[in-house]
């Protein structure tokens, strides 16, 4: 996931995307983080999030950059090792997973420029051969390369060596395009560009020991402002414990909703009032169960909000979405610069409503108009 320019103001929506799909380990790429940065995040978010950043060297605010985002909720973050293998551009992290199992999981972010891909696949092979590493269970990141045509739209080959080099280095690591074997004709995009062309540059690739431990594959235009899809899937092992969904939180976008804020503000006078009603308390009335019966009421009626207000534009993301993959689909979307361009402006309309959700609620708006893992295992967008 590229993260781009100005991050600081993205990682209030990076940390509740973690929290809300459940991720794990979220794996991004062009973080452009400065140290006094890194700190700041650091500062805000230590009890939720741990961020493992590797810089590029020589601009380290302004080019490149990957960073590991790691859910404390969710998985044990002590032990935790990053090896670099390019500064700024590919890194390895090891983490303890279940038990005394360990995962290892490779973040890369390929150069722009194709003719810097050659060196670059090479690069990291030699590094890996050099520090004697064991294969890794998980690849992923941003490749800007595609190995098939399909994964373009227009349907093109990238540069034949350049190919043949990441193809040598997946061989080196023991790791496959699992997505793509399962679904050979099949066309999803992770990244559009302003020439309206459409490419699956962002993929995951996997260990074949983990072959039937990966379910619930994605794409997805996430909340996180980022011009790239999130890709995630859940790594599953048969011995895993089972994870729930957590409690219920009320969505953002009703914080600002001020008919359900004044509900709110009544109902607590009411339980203040209750409270500190000098008649004797007993079991049944008493300032506990007072207190517990307004987080009650205040959760109903924030469901019944939602359900009023939010359930409208969920329901026309769903079917953007599905007209989104669609289109991807379309025969004729190699050769139409009009389907592709649709297709552009279905993504832009879901990331449109996506913020709406976030900000406020319809009742409220008038006419004012992210490479991760779960708790088992996925990665995310830029």
């Amino acid at each position: 996931m590229h993260l781009g320019q100005n991050q600081i103001s993205k990682w209030t929506t990076i940390n509740r995307e973690m929290r809300e799909k459940q991720i794990g380990i979220l794996c991004v790429q062009e973080t452009h983080l400065c140290p006094e940065h890194q700190t700041q995040i650091d500062t805000l978010y230590a009890r939720r999030l741990v961020v493992l950043n590797s810089s590029d060297t020589t601009r380290p605010c302004s080019s490149a950059g990957i960073a590991f985002i790691l859910n404390k909720e969710i998985i044990n973050t002590t032990n935790t090792k990053i090896q670099v293998l390019i500064p700024g551009r590919a890194a390895l992290l090891s983490i303890k997973w279940h038990e005394n199992n360990i995962i290892k999981i490779l973040n890369v972010y390929a150069p722009n420029n194709p003719n810097e891909h050659l060196n670059f696949w090479n690069k990291i092979k030699s590094e890996w051969l050099k520090l004697s590493l064991d294969a890794p269970d998980l690849m992923m990141g941003d490749f800007n390369l595609t190995e098939d045509p399909i994964d373009w739209a227009p349907a093109r080959f990238d540069n034949e060596a350049t190919i043949d080099a990441l193809c040598d280095l997946r061989t080196t690591l023991q790791v496959q395009d699992t997505w793509r074997i399962a679904h050979p004709h099949c066309r999803i995009f992770t990244f559009s560009s302003n020439h309206q062309t459409l490419s699956r540059l962002d993929r995951i690739y996997v260990s074949e020991r983990h072959a039937t431990s990966l379910i619930d594959w994605d794409s997805h235009i996430c909340q996180i402002p980022t011009d790239h899809h999130l890709v995630s899937v859940r790594l599953a092992p048969p011995n895993l414990p089972h994870i729930g969904k957590g409690h219920w939180s009320w969505p953002q976008g009703l914080v600002t909703n001020t008919d359900l804020m004044d509900k709110v503000i009544t109902l607590g006078i009411k339980a203040q009032a209750d409270i500190e009603n000098p008649t004797p308390h007993t079991n049944e009335i008493n300032p506990q169960r007072i207190w517990c019966s307004l987080k009650n009421d205040m959760n109903t009626i924030a469901r019944d909000t939602a359900k009023t207000h939010l359930h409208k534009i969920n329901q026309r993301i769903h079917s953007l979405t599905k007209d989104m993959r669609k289109l991807a689909n379309d025969r004729n979307i190699d050769g139409s610069e009009d389907v592709r361009l649709n297709e552009i402006l279905l993504e832009k309309e879901i990331s449109h409503l996506q913020k709406r959700t976030l900000k406020r609620p319809p009742s409220v708006h008038k006419h004012n108009g992210l490479h991760m893992v779960r708790p088992s295992v996925s990665t995310g967008p830029k």
